[in-house]
């Protein structure tokens, strides 16, 4: 028997169930009627991302999977098997074992198209400063490295604003992520964060809505920010983005409804990450009453009062004809205090609950992440999502690989569904592209061994082994505080070397080093 099965040309079959995934084998290998003939084939009955690839000796080949993701990750990985010798004959499966694997962003702070003036690399209210057409610009990119690394989706802030383009550029990005197995998940923030449709004259917009009914605002204390350990104390500046509704007001639930509503049936998106704001919770007497006293910069009772309603609301089919993706988010270094989360009890048990965690916070208490704690939960389905390798833990460019394959490693052992990371800085930063690599590779398979993953992944990226740990030296130096400018000179000049030594990406990542210890060393001195 044939180990391998030669194609020259392809006949592809079903591809009404993959327009997409259809085209990239086109594309690669072209389509005449005398091709090898492909078929693909739907399957809802396997897991969001899961496949299966059927390369017989003789005769069609089969590729199964999923309604939206599957049968992407399944032309992508029969074109990756592709040797000079043919496709490796056989049968092969894939599934990811965390299958809520999502990453976060604002819009105005996420960077991927590098060319784009305008670009900030930290906030969270902030104004859009890039031409309009930079967003569509950014997020495909994004996108397309999701496509090929089997990454499910992208919580978008800020995905409805009348600076890059409203309704018409948000219904764009999700018609191009849908058909490459990409969830666009819009970021909502309910009584906070702008509302449904973040920042524009529109009748969904909190600002908007709060002009028109002043009486419904919320209370906010005077200072409206918050504080993390591995950031320090954040302050908002006094804007019309940071206005905020009572969620006592039942008025403010209604319109809520409303524009969730609205939002599902003007846009094809793939899910909802609510947030109900933790940047001051509303202290009139009406909130005072219902929450006993509850001072935090977020509010538990307030998450109680309204989920269920938006929750209810939002529960639909989306693109291709799976249930929508629900996050809802129950905030940071919190995940193991069950007293204070007793008031989410009673909250809808088919959603995913995301527990936020600051690096400081994992590396203190990362083995209390047990199955057993898990289990105590209030709810089936947790997600751990990080500021870890993000601006908020002062890591925007770090080399932190490691540390998200800790997380998805123990996440999944302890039986959370998914891992959820910033991913605003493009993966042209070799820090930040080697992390997302092993975010992506260690969701997938949290069994994978790290010094397989840095043999197949890492080392390549480099030049070898070897001069990949020089990497990661030379990018721990940069995020030393205390590094002085000749020690980030010596990381310069190593640098140098290698990118005379080298060419191609490889070149590139090097040359990114240098260029980034020169600019650090600048500063030092």
């Amino acid at each position: 028997m044939s180990q391998y099965r030669q194609i020259a040309g392809v006949r592809v079959q079903g591809s009404a169930s993959a327009p997409y995934a259809a085209r990239l084998l086109g594309e690669a290998w072209g389509e005449t009627p005398e091709g090898v003939p492909v078929r693909f084939e739907a399957d809802p009955a396997r897991p969001e991302g899961g496949y299966r690839i059927e390369v017989p000796e003789q005769g069609e080949i089969r590729l199964s999977g999923d309604p939206f993701a599957g049968l992407v990750y399944a032309a992508r990985e029969l074109l990756a098997l592709a040797t000079p010798a043919g496709v490796p004959v056989g049968v092969r499966e894939g599934a990811p074992r965390l299958p809520l694997r999502n990453l976060w962003t604002w819009d105005h702070s996420t960077n991927w198209d590098l060319r784009q003036l305008g670009q900030q690399e930290i906030g969270a209210l902030n104004p859009y400063a890039k031409p309009a057409e930079a967003f569509g610009a950014d997020y495909r990119r994004l996108v397309d490295f999701c496509s090929r690394e089997r990454i499910g989706g992208i919580v978008v802030y800020g995905l409805l604003r009348d600076a890059h383009g409203g309704v018409e550029a948000a219904r764009e990005l999700c018609e191009y992520a849908n058909a490459r197995g990409v969830r666009i998940i819009a970021g909502i923030g309910v009584n906070a964060y702008g509302g449904i449709y973040f920042d524009g004259r529109h009748r969904y917009n909190l600002a908007t809505w709060l002009r028109q009914r002043p009486d419904l605002a919320a209370e906010l204390p005077k200072k409206v920010g918050f504080d993390i350990d591995d950031f320090g104390d954040l302050h908002f500046p006094a804007s019309e983005y940071m206005m905020a509704a009572c969620p006592s007001q039942p008025d403010n639930l209604a319109w809520h409804r409303e524009a969730v509503d609205w939002l599902l049936d003007t846009l094809p998106v793939g899910g909802v990450n609510f947030e109900t704001g933790d940047y001051g919770s509303c202290a009139c007497a009406r909130c005072a009453a219902r929450t006993g006293g509850e001072r935090t910069s977020w509010s538990y009772e307030a998450m109680r009062s309204v989920y269920p309603t938006l929750l209810e609301t939002a529960r639909r089919t989306g693109p291709a004809g799976v249930p929508l993706r629900h996050l809802v988010e129950v905030y940071w270094d919190n995940i193991f205090d069950l007293e204070a989360q007793k008031p989410l009890a009673d909250l809808p048990d088919d959603v995913a609950y995301q527990y936020c965690v600051n690096r400081g916070f994992w590396h203190d208490n990362r083995d209390r992440l047990t199955a057993d704690h898990v289990d105590g939960l209030p709810h089936t389905t947790n997600v751990l999502r990080t500021h870890a390798g993000s601006q908020w833990n002062r890591q925007r460019h770090s080399w932190v690989p490691d540390l998200y394959a800790d997380m998805a490693t123990r996440a999944a052992g302890a039986g959370m569904r998914g891992l959820t990371i910033f991913a605003e800085a493009s993966a042209y930063h070799p820090t930040n592209e080697i992390s997302y690599l092993a975010y992506a590779r260690f969701t997938w398979n949290p069994d994978l061994a790290w010094a397989d993953f840095w043999r197949a992944e890492v080392a390549p990226r480099f030049g070898g082994a070897a001069e990949a740990e020089a990497f990661r030296a030379g990018a721990a130096v940069l995020d030393d505080p205390t590094a002085t400018a000749d020690a980030l000179g010596a990381v310069r000049g190593d640098a140098l070397a290698m990118v005379a030594a080298t060419s191609g990406d490889v070149q590139r990542r090097w040359l990114w080093l240098a260029e980034r210890a020169a600019r650090h060393a600048h500063s030092a001195g």
